[in-house]
């Protein structure tokens, strides 16, 4: 959309739009759009320029749109994606909601009661942005001293549930509240641990080696979401003409000195305690002959198989497909007891797969 003269670029970090950018322009573009009644609000009781979001760049205004479809209409994602670029911005320029918080104390049978929401005036900017959920219960206007029917009494028994695992979108959201790397690099922040083996995608979660670097250097600042945000920042400072690039510099290496120092302090401990991990890791389950483990090996050609612990008593081997991920299921074949393991490929759905190649399970039937 952005090749195509729709969007503004999208790789920015910017939320405040710039006293240049042509409001009146882009609003006289849309008027003719699907967001008629829309732009019509906001010209008719909006503001004159968008409201200022946390965070000012001067790399590229926030997102929004620049052009209109003309002659093929956008479809699916591609329209999906529109429709929001325009809702948001035609938001930041809506007037201000008017909500008003509501609590309500009940008294049944000389017990009390509470219901704690809140009652919308006037919806304002959320008639444009549809997509705002909001968490509050919507209590209707109420009176003081009414009688109300009680049509209903329910006891409910639940527990507290731990925090959610994170996905690929609430991961993002979480660097961007810590200020780690920008639109155009989160991404590939998260593409990097995939490849190196410290996370997996589905579901996303640590990997043991993961665990272990964090465990082994958890007193240590380099790992701290702090150090990276401030290095962040400090280059946002520069950029601004803030902070000079000489100050900057002197900084970060004395603090990636002070880094390095304990870093050396622990080497053992870290040292001992990643390999420790990598060996988990890639241990994929017991040798079905001599009962050791089996772990992920690399032959002198860089070609990856499973090799027995026990070797030299044990040469029980398997060949490994050489793409993707490989993981432990826990599982043996019911066929020959050889592990079965979980090939993941970028793009690809996982699969599991039993590593005897001679297994019978993959011997086709005879009809």
């Amino acid at each position: 959309m952005y090749m195509s003269g729709l969007i503004s670029y999208p790789r920015t970090d910017n939320t405040v739009y710039p006293r240049s950018l042509n409001i009146k322009g882009i609003l006289e573009k849309l008027k003719n759009s699907n967001f008629s009644k829309e732009v019509q609000e906001v010209i008719s009781n909006g503001r004159s320029h968008p409201i200022r979001g946390k965070k000012e760049t001067t790399d590229h205004p926030p997102i929004h749109p620049v052009g209109v479809p003309v002659g093929k209409k956008l479809e699916g994602d591609s329209a999906r994606i529109y429709e929001l670029v325009v809702r948001r911005f035609l938001a930041t320029l809506a007037k201000d909601a008017i909500s008003e918080n509501v609590s309500a104390l009940f008294d049944i049978s000389n017990e009390d009661f509470k219901a704690d929401g809140y009652r919308l005036i006037e919806p304002n900017w959320r008639n444009i942005y549809t997509y705002f959920r909001e968490k509050k219960n919507v209590l209707p206007e109420l009176i003081k001293n009414e009688k109300i029917d009680v049509t209903k009494i329910s006891f409910i028994e639940d527990k507290t549930k731990p925090p959610a695992r994170f996905t690929q979108g609430s991961l993002i959201a979480k660097m961007e509240q810590l200020s780690l790397g920008t639109k155009s690099t989160r991404h590939e922040i998260i593409s990097k641990l995939y490849s190196r083996r410290y996370i997996t995608l589905s579901p996303l979660a640590p990997t043991p080696t993961a665990i272990a670097v964090i465990d082994a250097l958890d007193d240590c600042e380099v790992v701290k979401p702090r150090m990276t945000a401030t290095l962040e920042q400090d280059m946002d400072s520069i950029s601004e003409g803030k902070k000079s690039l000489k100050e900057t510099v002197a900084e970060s290496r004395k603090m990636l000195s002070e880094v390095m120092s304990s870093l050396e302090k622990e080497r053992d401990k870290i040292k001992t305690s990643i390999k420790d991990a990598q060996r988990e890791e890639n241990t994929i389950g017991k040798c079905p002959i001599c009962g050791k483990d089996m772990i992920i090996r690399n032959s002198k050609k860089g070609k990856r198989f499973v090799g027995c612990t026990g070797y030299p008593n044990c040469n029980n081997t398997y060949s490994l497909p050489q793409f993707g991920g490989v993981f432990s299921t826990g599982k043996v074949c019911e066929k020959c007891n050889a592990p079965v393991v979980r090939i993941k490929a970028k793009g690809k759905r996982a699969w599991e797969l039993c590593l005897n190649s001679n297994c019978s399970s993959k011997k086709p039937t005879k009809k």
